[in-house]
Parts: structure tokens; C-alpha cells; sequence
């Protein structure tokens, strides 16, 4: 999964460092990442791109965290407006990276960026806020409304009925392989009741056996993601929800398209049912 970089170590304890040349910057807009041209494609801007182009913004540079030696700093600003070798690309992008743990960082960094740049000012009162000195939050000097790193809970669930899988396209997703049926966990529901939730209003069924198998952050959707596999309880008739899904389908386990599982843990937890290990 794309967060597995190992031998490389991301160090996302809070710090307060100036950063070097060689290190990263991170400037998004929305889902928007800017990236230096390369060729037919594109890299992470270095401080060294960001100074060559504007004198003295890595002042004003702030550390997110790094890469074994290699930090990532967010920019408040778009230094490369004005210039051809930058551009704005959505950040699936770093989905297609072959720099695993680069990619990783660009993707941890553009979802901190976003995080920071939609908390300019206070949702309780509309004051400026400001950086905590202490840890990764944003405060507001007057009326004290503290801030923390957005993450959202979701669940995936490999729905099983005998040598079948449950699998489904959602309407947002370009890739055209069916996946696993997923979704936000609500506000007063535990993991497992957004389980049986998110199935029973996407395809009708009825789940039992729920089991839970494990993790993954999801830097595209501000997510953190808690898979679980789960068996058919009673009819295993389908209803699509027609405002989230394209179209679900049980397919048996030969039939299932290759998965690498290299970048999420939807495409393990389906590569892992067809080997006949899930």
C-alpha cells in the first residue's frame, strides 16, 4: 500500500526547522498540487526551484514533517505563478509516481496544505488564526477556538457470499475497475455500524461476520481507512444507489482482474480474495 515506504521512515513528529535546498515544497489549491515540469511529466519542486524563481521565500517556508532526511515544507503562497516550468496538477498524480516514498510525502503534504490553508480564519468567530508554536494546530488569539489535522474515518468492506465477491464502481472514481463498496463513517456510529450502513444503502444487502483487518491513511480524501471483510446475511439481491454508484456486481473469484495492491487497501483486501487469503 502506498504508505508502506519501507526501509525509508516518515518522521511526522511535530518540529520547528528552516529547510535546506534540497528539500520539498508543498503549495496546493484545493486537490490541486503545483509541480515542476520534467520532461513528459512532473516532480515535486525542490527550495532550491522556489528560491530560483522568488529570492527569500523559504522564510517563510513551514515544516511538515520528513522523509528520513528529506523534509517537506508548505508554502502559503504560489511562487510559480507567473512561470511555465510549474503547473497545477491534481494531486492523483502521485498515484503514477514510481517514487513510492516521494510520492507518499507529496500526497501527506498536499493533504496537510489543504488542511492549513482552509483554516485561515476562525470558524467560530472569524478572527485570523495562527500556528501553534507547540504542536500541529491552529488557535485563535481571541476567542481560543483550537484547530486539529482534519481526518476523516471511513470503511471498506470485502463482502462475501461463498467463492463471491461484492464489487462496485463509484460514480466519482476515473479508474474503471470495480472496487470494494466504502464510505464515510457518521458522527455517533461505531466502525462496524458504518459497515453494515454503507452496504445496506449502496447495494441492499445484509451483511454479517464482520471482521476487521486493517488500515491504511488515504492522504486524497483526508482519510484514515479501516477495511473489514463481512459474509452475505440473507437475500443476495442488489439494489444500487444510483447518486453513488455506476453500477454492483457479485463476481466470482476467477473472474476478478488483477489487483497489485501496490497504492491502496481496497486493491490488497481484492487481490488477497482472489489468491484465497482474505
Amino acid at each position: 500500500m502506498m504508505y508502506e515506504i519501507a526501509p525509508r521512515v516518515m518522521h511526522n513528529e511535530f518540529r520547528v526547522q528552516s529547510p535546506k535546498a534540497s528539500d520539498y515544497v508543498i503549495y496546493t489549491e484545493n486537490n490541486w498540487v503545483l509541480l515542476k515540469k520534467v520532461l513528459d511529466s512532473f516532480e515535486l519542486p525542490r527550495v532550491s526551484d522556489a528560491e530560483t524563481i522568488k529570492s527569500g521565500i523559504s522564510k517563510n517556508l513551514h515544516y511538515l514533517f520528513s522523509i528520513d532526511d528529506e523534509a517537506f515544507f508548505s508554502s502559503d503562497e504560489n511562487f510559480a505563478k507567473d512561470s511555465a516550468e510549474f503547473e497545477l496538477v491534481k494531486d492523483r498524480f502521485f498515484r503514477t509516481m514510481p517514487n513510492m516514498p516521494i510520492a507518499f510525502g507529496g500526497a501527506v503534504g498536499s493533504h496537510i496544505s489543504r488542511w492549513e490553508q482552509s483554516n485561515r480564519f476562525c470558524g467560530h468567530c472569524g478572527s485570523p488564526m495562527q500556528r501553534k508554536a507547540d504542536e500541529r494546530a491552529f488557535i485563535c488569539k481571541e476567542c481560543g477556538n483550537a484547530v486539529y489535522g482534519k481526518i476523516c474515518p471511513v470503511v471498506i468492506v470485502s463482502v462475501t457470499w461463498g467463492n463471491k465477491l461484492l464489487m462496485a464502481h463509484n460514480l466519482n472514481n476515473p479508474d474503471r475497475k470495480p472496487y470494494l463498496i466504502s464510505g464515510f463513517v457518521d458522527m455517533g456510529e461505531s466502525l462496524e455500524q458504518a459497515v453494515e450502513r454503507e452496504v445496506k444503502e449502496e447495494t441492499g444487502v445484509a451483511v454479517k461476520n464482520i471482521r476487521y483487518i486493517g488500515s491504511e491513511p488515504w492522504p486524497f480524501s483526508n482519510s484514515l481507512i479501516a477495511g473489514f471483510t463481512a459474509e452475505l446475511d440473507g437475500s443476495p439481491e442488489i439494489t444500487v444507489q444510483e447518486s453513488e454508484l455506476e453500477y454492483a456486481k457479485w463476481v466470482d473469484r476467477e473472474d476478478i482482474d488483477d489487483y497489485t495492491g501496490r497504492l491502496s487497501i481496497s486493491g490488497t483486501m481484492i487481490k488477497r480474495f482472489k489468491e484465497g487469503n482474505l
